[in-house]
């Protein structure tokens, strides 16, 4: 027959899941000879872009993918209870240099492989013809693309051998094992790892059988997950469910951290956001715009998959955003939550998405001695101090992959992302517009560099980058009413090359009040770069004592040479959490940030050609002190929920 040429780009590594030697298991991701691929693992999952493959689009892809790489993540989490994705994915992460722990496409109870009672016996294992093809088919699709560090298993499947989840060893991961046996195999996640069938040194197929431990201390964990709840929706519960909002965070007690001391992969944990208004307003009639869509609520019932009876539109959107909006904002006023209108739902939706990022970790580093280094990932407003403190609580201890549950959107309403849905349709920016968590990534969060301080001034600074880093720390607290920065202290730092380099430090915070001012702590190299600016919060946003901003943005008249154009963004006083948003295409270089009185200039960051016209005519700025609730009644908190896994 005629020959079948085949064009394809090449890229060499060498990624090594080290899982310990004969006598103490460990957990290390090494790329190149680099633990962590040269920081501490920063990942997030992916899911589907759509819930209908014929509207994936390949420019979503690699735009979604930039912009995971923009926020400084080195890790991306394929799904198990998604899809293999297209081409255009993958090429993506193998031209920005971002790895991919990839799960076969099975997730939970009610996903795993079927057995025939034939296929059993032919052989010896639970597995049918169309899987182990489908299997194969996957595996020699992507082997060659070079970001794919790790396949596993599936999500959350808990492989035990002697039981129905080993099929996942003894027939899955076997299949995947005899096609490619360049990568690390992995049971799950998460999972502890193998006790046979894998070089502990780099996790690469031995070609014995592979078998799951009956025990071992746990180094990968998922959880736990803020969920909405409040209203009656599909998801979440219709009880309103509180939680303390964790501002200022609480640091753990310092403990060695690195990869020769014992260490946890946190594969998976997030907060729930809607998403901006721009994206979520095309799909509702004008008269439900708002969070209960001023309609009579649902009748929902049931477990984590609930059935709701009745005709409440945003009962089909996911999770509620109510408990999040009290524990940052206050108590609502009444009919607060139930209002409609632009104004209203602008204002409501700033108020969840900036909750979104501040929550903190339940989970302890396991007494044994484990070692791994992994990738690292990365919430709107509300969400975005709900993750926000999570992770830097995380990152006190010696969690050196922190995996966040999610990246992008499936759809244009609430879900976990830090990412809008990104098909090109009414309201959607290319790929996913970046909600404020985003931008938070990028500044500190997942910098490698940051510096962080909580409660009684104690403070840590880390540094997972590759390289050792010689500098100061610059800690300094802006004033709200008057939008003076005073310096409260100047602090040398000098520390190895990561994962996992950290100090602690203590300032002096006896005169500082969290009500009135904002802490500021910059990381800055001998060279007098600034690595990450971190702006914290020390109370939450319903008891700061904010002064009424006026706050505009102006685009400027032509583009930069770079294909950018200025955003000048003023200020008459101190406004907190500046977030800007437009329906052009591209994103903010900088956003949801503080702004003194005065002016600030961003970059807008063009998607392909420029359009001015709609960036003037779209452009909006929000701020803090104008969305504010008046002070809430005293309600104490209650109880917080156990939560359904994610």
């Amino acid at each position: 027959g005629s020959p079948v040429t085949v064009n394809r780009t090449v890229g060499f590594r060498y990624v090594a899941l080290v899982t310990g030697n004969d006598t103490d298991p460990s957990f290390v991701a090494r790329a190149s000879g680099r633990e962590g691929s040269g920081s501490h693992g920063a990942p997030l999952t992916v899911i589907p872009t759509d819930q209908l493959e014929g509207r994936w689009s390949a420019a979503a892809h690699a735009e979604m993918v930039s912009s995971a790489a923009a926020a400084r993540f080195n890790m991306l989490r394929v799904w198990g209870g998604g899809a293999f994705l297209p081409d255009a994915f993958y090429d993506a992460c193998d031209a920005r240099g971002l790895l991919v722990y990839h799960d076969m496409q099975y997730a939970q109870s009610g996903h795993s492989p079927k057995a025939t009672p034939a296929r059993e016996a032919e052989l010896g294992r639970a597995a049918t013809a169309t899987q182990e093809a489908e299997l194969r088919h996957a595996v020699r699709r992507l082997a060659s693309h070079p970001s794919i560090a790790v396949w596993d298993g599936c999500n959350e499947c808990q492989v035990v051998m002697g039981t129905p989840t080993g099929v996942y060893a003894t027939f899955v991961m076997t299949v995947v094992a005899s096609e490619d046996a360049s990568r690390a195999v992995w049971p799950s996640c998460p999972a502890a790892g193998w006790s046979s069938g894998v070089r502990l040194l780099d996790a690469l197929p031995t070609g014995r059988p592979l078998v799951t431990p009956k025990s071992r201390s746990r180094i990968e964990t998922h959880g736990p997950y803020q969920h909405g709840s409040g209203f009656a929706a599909v998801n979440g519960a219709s009880r309103l469910a509180l939680f303390p909002p964790n501002l200022p965070i609480k640091l753990p007690d310092a403990a060695p951290t690195g990869p020769a001391h014992p260490n946890v992969f946190a594969s998976e944990f997030g907060a729930v956001a809607m998403s901006s208004f721009e994206s979520m307003a095309p799909t509702l009639a004008p008269k439900h715009w708002g969070l209960h869509a001023g309609q009579r609520s649902d009748n929902c019932s049931g477990g984590f998959e609930r059935r709701c009876e009745g005709e409440n539109v945003m009962a089909e959107r996911n999770y509620p955003c109510d408990n999040m909006i009290e524990v940052y904002f206050g108590r609502a006023p009444a009919g607060y939550l139930d209002a409609t209108g632009e104004a209203v739902f602008r204002r409501q939706l700033y108020q969840c998405l900036l909750a979104q990022a501040r929550r903190r970790p339940d989970h302890r580093v396991p007494a044994r001695r484990t070692r791994r280094a992994a990738p690292r990932q990365r919430a709107r407003p509300l969400q975005a101090l709900n993750v926000k403190s999570n992770i830097e609580a995380r990152r006190a201890r010696n969690e050196l992959g922190i995996l966040v549950w999610q990246l992008n959107e499936i759809w244009p309403t609430g879900g976990w992302g830090s990412l809008e849905y990104g098909t090109p349709v009414a309201g959607q920016v290319l790929g996913g517009r970046w909600k404020p968590l985003h931008y938070l990534y990028a500044r500190s969060v997942f910098a490698d560099v940051v510096a962080v301080c909580g409660e009684g001034g104690a403070c840590y600074v880390k540094n997972d980058g590759p390289r050792p880093v010689a500098g100061r720390i610059a800690v300094r607290a802006l004033e709200f009413a008057s939008g003076v920065v005073t310096p409260l202290a100047a602090v040398a730092v000098a520390l190895p090359a990561g994962a996992g380099a950290s100090a602690r430090f203590e300032i002096d915070l006896s005169a500082f009040d969290g009500s009135t001012h904002l802490l500021i702590a910059e990381c800055i190299d001998d060279s007098g770069a600034v690595l990450s600016t971190n702006e914290m919060l020390f109370a939450p946003p319903s008891q700061l004592q904010l002064p009424t901003a006026v706050v505009s943005a102006g685009v400027a008249e032509a583009p930069n040479a770079d294909g950018s154009i200025d955003v000048v963004v003023s200020a008459s006083a101190t406004a907190l959490y500046v977030v800007l948003t437009s329906l052009a295409q591209g994103r903010f270089s900088d956003n949801a940030f503080a702004l003194p009185p005065g002016t600030a200039t961003v970059r807008f960051l063009p998607t392909g050609a420029l359009d001015r016209s709609l960036l003037v005519s779209s452009l909006r700025a929000e701020h803090l002190q104008a969305n504010l609730m008046p002070a809430p009644a005293a309600r104490p908190y209650e109880r917080p929920r156990a939560h359904l896994a994610a």
